[in-house]
């Protein structure tokens, strides 16, 4: 890389320290440092999920391709410059790993190969040597400069161990064919350019990137690899290579709702629990081999104004910060990853207890992707429902909404809220109340509230009340989702794109004021760029989860297909 070039850039990279949304700043400005764009779309998708939640404060995936000098601009709290690739690559798979979202994790592992710029053609980068939080980033180390000495059995071993990384996730293997690089420049080259180009993509787009290995050869090496079930990041996770099997099952519990008056139903709010609720008031033996030691307290809090985040801005994080020691997140995956990971680091070192909180928050996972929960208090209350009833015991503490939704009602009143099922169009459902037992919203004043079980057809309002006195439990209102919702109408939606493969459209985008005034569900941008690609990723997991079910009538790659007419579709900001 010339001298010049980057002594030229540096004042402009500086000038983005500030820079923290999800739109890649190499779109910002013409640079002249070679291969920085030469991959764009994967430092794009990387930069979508890195600002999920990036507690380092990293400006851009960008910046880990580039030498120290430059880096360091944007490496935001990354102590060591010769990591910042590996971290980048490190935060985001686990973000995305949080939504088990393959794309972003191929994305984040793919990024990790890429090669890193050094001052002279021929000169190898340096290693990381620094230990990864996902073992899956840890397996993978950057390309080297294809004219530095052992590059080429150097890089097709990165491939090969990148393939088998991708394979592990259920991602396409063939696709680590995209980490390759260029053929091999002249040593003697003084401008250190090579044969890179420095156009969006352009290693694509003009055939320039020369593969490490076959497709044959990927094959061979990716047979036998078996598939992941651990769809949640931290220290404890395997490299893919066997399937781990969770150590026991959620014990059958009494379907009977316990209430202080007249309650008539059983649970029946399947996409809001992972199973029947643990009565109120009684502590029922754990299930066989739980032990969750002096971690009693395993609610979630989802409230505004947590530690570091603003006033009016929710997020969510332990409730027990003594034994759940985590700052605050927007993703609750992130949370809850944590938080199985600790069963067995820490409170009673149970594997069986980590095992079991992991197939907890694998299906609040999967209801992320569907639709059929959101970022808030519901997630936090099915949560807490979802571990007292796998566990067999009660939570010695229930977080800011006591299982209600109170919090997020009092904070957001009247607000839209998003139901599951199939609502019949027009259907308004005005009053509502929160069963504290049962954590379920049971509509009581609409004849056609039976009708609230999908897709949303009108406007679904919520009004909580905190009184037991009169529930209706009907078996078909249990479905509706009683925590509140982004407050979004198809009157304001920014997004209008009108694909629906597998019944899946694209997120809704609210223009909601303020500094970060695009929002995609409870995720904001500064750029509505940033918000589109994300509302079109959201739609792609939508409609691929159904296409993997059976249950839809669009494949994958039909899913895929639509992704990119969506992201066609984004308008000029």
């Amino acid at each position: 890389m010339h001298l010049q070039s980057l002594l030229a850039l540096l004042p402009i990279l500086a000038g983005f320290a500030s820079q923290t949304d999800a739109s890649p700043i190499h779109k910002l400005t013409k640079r002249e440092v070679p291969q920085e764009k030469s991959h764009a779309s994967i430092l794009t998708t990387v930069q979508t999920f890195l600002q999920q939640d990036n507690p380092l404060a990293i400006i851009d995936p960008v910046f880990g391709l580039l030498g120290n000098a430059a880096a360091s601009a944007g490496q935001g709290q990354v102590k060591n410059t010769d990591c910042l690739q590996q971290a980048i690559a490190d935060q985001a798979f686990t973000n995305a790993k949080a939504s088990n979202d393959i794309e972003g994790m191929t994305a984040a592992l793919t990024y990790r190969a890429l090669e890193r710029n050094t001052g002279q053609v021929g000169l190898a980068s340096v290693l990381c040597t620094e230990t990864t939080v996902n073992p899956e980033i840890g397996e993978i180390s950057q390309h080297q400069d294809p004219a530095s000495e052992g590059a080429k059995n150097i890089n097709k071993n990165i491939t090969l161990n990148l393939s088998k990384q991708i394979a592990s996730i259920g991602g396409n293997p063939i696709d680590a064919l995209k980490s390759g690089t260029f053929a091999p420049g002249d040593i003697t080259d003084q401008t250190a350019k090579g044969n890179s180009c420095d156009e969006d993509n352009c290693i694509f787009d003009q055939i320039l990137l020369v593969n490490d290995v076959t497709e044959d050869e990927i094959n061979a090496a990716v047979a036998g690899i078996t598939l992941k079930t651990d769809t949640t990041a931290g220290n404890d996770t395997t490299t893919g290579i066997e399937t781990p099997i969770p150590s026991g099952c959620p014990a059958a519990t009494d379907n009977t709702i316990s209430d202080a008056t007249t309650s008539t139903s059983q649970d029946t709010a399947g996409n809001l629990e992972t199973g029947a609720d643990t009565p109120a008031g009684s502590n029922n033996a754990a299930v066989a081999g739980i032990d969750v030691g002096q971690c009693t307290d395993f609610s979630m809090t989802f409230a505004a104004g947590l530690e570091g985040r603003k006033a009016d801005e929710f997020s969510f994080e332990p409730t027990d910060q003594t034994n759940f020691n985590h700052g605050t997140a927007l993703n609750p995956s992130i949370i809850t990853q944590f938080m199985c990971d600790t069963f067995v680091n820490a409170c009673a070192k149970s594997a069986a207890t980590r095992d079991t909180c992991k197939t907890v928050a694998a299906d609040l996972d999967n209801q992320l992707a569907v639709g059929n929960l959101q970022r808030d208090q519901g997630f936090a209350d099915a949560w807490l429902s979802g571990l007292e009833t796998a566990f067999g015991i009660q939570s010695t503490g229930t977080g800011t909404g006591t299982g209600t939704g109170e919090a997020a009602a009092a904070a957001a009143e009247n607000t839209t809220t998003i139901a599951t099922g199939d609502v019949n169009a027009g259907a308004n459902i005005t009053t509502g109340t929160v069963d504290t037992t049962n954590k379920e919203a049971n509509v009581t004043s609409n004849t056609t509230a039976s009708n609230a079980i999908g897709d949303i057809g009108g406007n679904v309002t919520d009004t909580v009340a905190n009184d037991n006195s009169s529930k209706v439990a009907d078996d078909t209102a249990g479905n509706v989702i009683g925590a509140v919702g982004t407050g979004s109408t198809t009157e304001n939606n920014l997004q209008t794109f009108t694909g629906s493969l597998n019944g899946i459209s694209a997120t809704p985008i609210i223009n909601i004021g303020g500094d970060r005034p695009f929002q995609v569900k409870n995720d904001t941008f500064v750029n509505s760029s940033a918000a589109f690609q994300r509302s079109c990723d959201q739609q792609f997991n939508g409609c691929a989860n159904v296409a993997n079910s059976g249950s839809g009538d669009s494949s994958v790659a039909a899913c895929s297909a639509q992704k990119d007419q969506c992201n066609s579709a984004i308008p000029a900001a």
